[in-house]
C-alpha cells in the first residue's frame, strides 16, 4: 500500500492494517522517509506535518527521562493512530495501566541505538515503555500482559531479539527491520 500524502488519512485499527515486513514494506506502507532527508541528513519538517499526528492516551505516563513530567499524548504515524489508541485503551480497560510505568517515546528521528539504520521511531511506528527495568541488551522485566496486547495488535516486541539488539522496552509495528 502506497501512502498518499494527505492531511487526514483514514484512521485504521490493528485488524485493518497489516504490519509491514522489511524496509521496502515499511516505506510502501508508511512513506519514504528518505525522500524527506536534507543533504545534511536532517529531517524536513514536512515529514512531521504530513505523516504524524498526536493521540491522547487514556491514562497519563511519566516520561522516562523526567519522571516528574506526566504526559497524556504521543506523536505517532497517522496510519497507526487508531492502533495505538486501541492498544492503550485495552491496557486501561483491563486494569493494566499501572503496569506501564514510563514512556520512553514514540516518534523520534534518530538511528537505531545498536545499529546504523534509521530507527522505526523515525516513522512514528515504535514505542518504548518501562525503560528503567528494560534496558537494551538485557532480558528486561516487561509485563507479559502488556507484551500480549501489543503483539495481538501486530507489534513486534524487541525483547525477543538476541544479543546487543535485544530491546525489551521496544515495540514496533513491523518485522524484519
Amino acid at each position: 500500500m502506497q501512502i498518499l500524502q494527505t492531511a487526514s488519512p483514514t484512521v485504521l485499527s490493528a485488524s485493518q492494517l497489516a504490519p509491514p515486513n522489511g524496509l521496502q514494506q515499511i516505506i510502501d506502507t508508511f512513506g519514504d522517509i528518505f525522500e524527506f532527508l536534507h543533504s545534511d541528513q536532517t529531517l524536513d519538517p514536512r515529514w512531521e506535518s504530513e505523516m504524524l499526528t498526536r493521540i491522547t492516551l487514556p491514562f497519563p505516563l511519566p516520561l522516562s527521562w523526567n519522571p516528574d513530567l506526566m504526559v497524556d499524548e504521543i506523536r505517532c504515524h497517522k496510519l497507526l493512530s487508531g492502533v495505538f489508541i486501541d492498544v492503550f485503551t485495552q491496557i486501561h480497560e483491563r486494569g493494566f495501566g499501572g503496569r506501564v510505568n514510563s514512556l520512553g517515546g514514540c516518534f523520534s528521528f534518530r538511528l537505531q541505538r545498536a545499529g546504523a539504520k534509521i530507527s522505526t521511531h523515525a516513522w512514528g511506528i515504535a514505542i518504548d515503555l518501562n525503560t528503567a527495568s528494560n534496558a537494551q541488551g538485557t532480558a528486561g522485566k516487561m509485563d507479559p500482559a502488556i507484551i500480549a496486547i501489543f503483539r495481538s495488535a501486530g507489534f513486534t516486541w524487541g525483547g525477543q531479539w538476541t544479543g546487543k539488539r535485544r530491546d525489551p522496552m521496544h515495540f514496533q509495528f513491523c518485522s524484519g527491520y
